[in-house]
């Protein structure tokens, strides 16, 4: 079976994405409740869930922000 090549913004988000996932995974401690962090409506996204974030570089950027905030204990 033949797959096509991702584009460079495909590649770019999937990065971004695991880039993420790491993150949240270091901060929450385990893949498993980074997972429900992601899932989850957060309070400091206005009750989004993070994962419905993830599909605008506005979304990407606030997501990692509000993490950020999470690992530091800062919620300004």
């Amino acid at each position: 079976m033949i797959f096509g090549h991702l584009s460079t913004e495909q590649s770019n988000r999937i990065w971004k994405f695991a880039e993420i996932v790491g993150h949240a995974t270091e901060v929450f401690g385990s893949l498993d409740a980074a997972e429900v962090w992601l899932t989850s409506p957060a309070l400091g996204l206005d009750q989004r869930k993070p994962i419905d974030m993830l599909a605008t570089a506005v979304g990407i950027e606030a997501v990692e922000r509000y993490l950020t905030q999470i690992e530091y204990g800062v919620y300004a």
